[in-house]
């Protein structure tokens, strides 16, 4: 990096909304090129704020405090989707804000994001909003019996999804409120991959290499670099990745979800704009990590060709596994992660784990 790139980032302040362990990933990486941070949560214990400048624990919805936040900042972006999209808007009258708010339109409503990613003739799972009983039953029809209904907005981490198999409808669902679920067909696929992808104002894209994920009860597990796929199955989903991240014309990052089916045929499942759980692995196997990448591409930093280093297995540390922290920290190849979190909890991800091979 040449002096005058550091310069033009000297006393620079990025805005993050979202004080999670995204947040502060991205946080660490700011600091590391000489950029301060400001970050904004409602949340007193975020464990961004340890990382952080100046914080703002305030609601999402405060514009008094939204315009605090912005006169403090020159660049915002955001680590979570579910930021109003009404304070996006405020924010952007004030700051300049990255990822554009198109993208976080589709990412938070899954039915618009099916929507927008099957009209770029990309293949996604066969998906139906269902506003009644009567609904699910004609979709699941459609589906020979058995689908995944999800709520349209605020699901994670498999929150917000039930399968049902059989036409086997759940009590819950048989009074369901409009426009508040889509039904999605259940694909056979045979591995789940990601890709992280930037792309910068020059309009370049540049993609990290695919990841192979594994979830369990909806909750990613283990990301896996490098994917073991095919180079033309690699070749299609980048593309794929590459339409997508071009299609929402924003200056950012994204990560994109995928299945591969038993004929290597690649289909969407999300889109994230935003650093991803399945994106850590880069934060010791290559020579930038996706949170620097963000930080960069949103200051107009230019980006090094990516370099990798070592294989990688990214395990999430969850609250039923805590304890995998005690192995992981007797070995050199064992990179360990601990978020902060105020409280240990099943399912809750407390921190990762990256062993280098």
């Amino acid at each position: 990096m040449n002096k005058n790139i550091i310069k033009s980032i000297s006393n620079k302040t990025l805005g993050i909304l979202g004080g999670g362990q995204l947040g502060k990933m991205i946080a660490t990486e700011a600091s590391r090129l000489g950029i301060k941070t400001c970050i904004f949560d409602p949340n007193k214990t975020s464990p961004a704020f340890q990382s952080a400048n100046i914080i703002f624990n305030e609601q999402y919805n405060d514009k008094k405090a939204l315009k605090k936040f912005a006169n403090y900042c020159d660049v915002i972006t955001y680590e979570f989707e579910n930021i109003p999209l009404e304070s996006i808007h405020f924010l952007k009258g004030l700051s300049k804000v990255y990822p554009e708010i198109r993208a976080l339109r589709y990412s938070q409503d899954r039915y618009k994001e099916k929507k927008f990613i099957s009209s770029l003739n990309i293949p996604v799972a066969p998906f139906y909003i269902v506003n009644s009983i009567n609904d699910i039953k004609k979709a699941l029809s459609k589906l020979e019996g058995s689908a995944i209904i999800k709520t349209r907005r605020l699901g994670y981490d498999g929150k917000g999804q039930h399968v049902i198999k059989n036409f086997d409808i759940p009590v819950k669902f048989k009074n369901i409120k409009k426009n508040q679920y889509i039904l999605e067909g259940i694909i056979n696929f045979k591995k789940e991959i990601s890709i992280i992808a930037m792309k910068t104002k020059q309009g370049e894209v540049i993609c990290f290499e695919p990841s192979e994920n594994k979830h369990r009860k909806g909750i990613l597990r283990e990301a896996i670099f490098p994917a073991n796929i095919s180079s033309k199955v690699n070749k299609n989903a980048k593309k794929i990745v590459k339409d997508i991240i071009m299609s929402l014309n924003i200056i950012g990052i994204v990560a994109i979800e995928m299945f591969i089916d038993q004929n290597n045929n690649v289909i969407v499942n999300e889109i994230a704009p935003r650093p991803h759980n399945s994106g850590h692995w880069t934060m010791d196997a290559c020579n930038i990590s996706q949170h620097e990448a963000l930080v960069r591409t949103i200051f107009d930093v230019p980006l090094p060709v990516i370099k990798y280093y070592h294989n990688c297995k990214m395990i999430n540390i969850l609250g039923e596994n805590y304890d995998l922290i005690n192995t992981a920290m007797s070995n050199k190849n064992y990179k360990v992660y601990i978020y902060g979190k105020d409280s240990i909890k099943p399912e809750r991800k407390l921190g990762h784990i990256n062993i280098l091979y």
